[in-house]
């Protein structure tokens, strides 16, 4: 597991130094590779393949084939944005998936006024791309809300690590939908992947 976490952290580092160098070669081979890696770290994660722990491993799948997808020309953008719109449906099916779905409405506020302010300033920028976006939002809304909402029920190591992964991933595509659409930081390419693969490891970690 240790060598898992030393490759996963080498192959990241690999992909963001491609990233600013300009190394096509870096970019396309260690994208994929660090997502895959951290498959292989959930999938070596406990003793037997629960419904959570397929759930999960399904949602890193499409997580990877979304990464495939974002790394082709322009014009696949929508089929990544589908890609990870499936992987947060099987993440949310994970986090429900023993006790049901999770009707906390007083923590769904806090996760709603942040979409509704991020979405208003997103879609002044998005033109064609505004209903791709808007369902993608609300899905990654229920996905967090249900991440949180699973460990206020349940406030367990594992059951933490899941909603950590899900407050990651939702900074994570804040910052690249904002970098996309809004305005472009030089910077933001490289933080995006760091919150991404975070998200990913705690994610793991949940199994």
């Amino acid at each position: 597991m240790n060598f898992l976490l030393l490759l996963i952290f080498l192959s990241g580092i690999l992909h963001i130094t491609g990233l600013y160098i300009k190394n096509q070669s870096l970019i396309m081979i260690f994208k994929p590779l660090t997502t895959l890696f951290i498959i292989f770290f959930a999938f070596s994660r406990g003793d037997i393949l629960s419904a959570y722990k397929i759930l999960l491993l399904t949602g890193l799948v499409f997580a990877l084939i979304g990464d495939i997808f974002l790394m082709l020309p322009r014009e696949r953008f929508v089929a990544g944005l589908v890609s990870f719109l499936i992987a947060h449906l099987f993440f949310i099916l994970a986090f429900t998936e023993k006790h049901g779905f999770y009707w906390n409405w007083i923590y769904l506020i806090p996760v709603l006024l942040y979409f509704s302010v991020f979405i208003n300033v997103l879609t002044k920028h998005t033109g064609k791309m505004t209903l791709p976006v808007i369902i993608y939002s609300l899905v990654i809304l229920l996905f967090v809300w249900q991440a949180v909402s699973r460990y206020i029920s349940y406030p367990e190591t594992l059951v933490a690590f899941g909603m950590y992964g899900a407050i990651l991933f939702v900074l994570s595509d804040s910052l690249l939908a904002y970098d996309k659409f809004v305005k472009s930081f030089s910077w933001a390419r490289g933080v995006v992947m760091v919150l991404y693969w975070t998200a990913l490891y705690f994610l793991a970690l949940s199994v």
